[in-house]
């Protein structure tokens, strides 16, 4: 899966809210002043990929666990019919 967008030069941006950056998103914009080309680029963004794969599966695993959700819970909603009737 390619998400790279190259920069486009001539683009004019308007009305565009200003945001304050956090320490943490300000330090990874100075990381990204050592990507120097695209496969660094999509290599970074793999990264970045795998570790909110990996924190989004932590949650729901502890979501399920805090709410006694089991397989068979998964199971059952898998099979359930509950279309609206036309």
């Amino acid at each position: 899966m390619k998400l790279f967008v190259p920069l486009q030069p001539n683009i004019q941006l308007t009305n565009m809210a200003t945001t304050q950056l956090n320490p943490a998103q300000l330090n990874v914009l100075s990381l990204m002043s050592y990507i120097s080309t695209e496969q660094e680029q999509q290599e970074l963004q793999d990264i970045l990929l795998e570790f909110y794969r990996k924190k989004t599966d932590r949650l729901l695993l502890q979501f399920q666990q805090q709410n006694s959700i089991t397989q068979q819970t998964l199971d059952e909603w898998a099979n359930q019919h509950e279309r609206t009737p036309y």
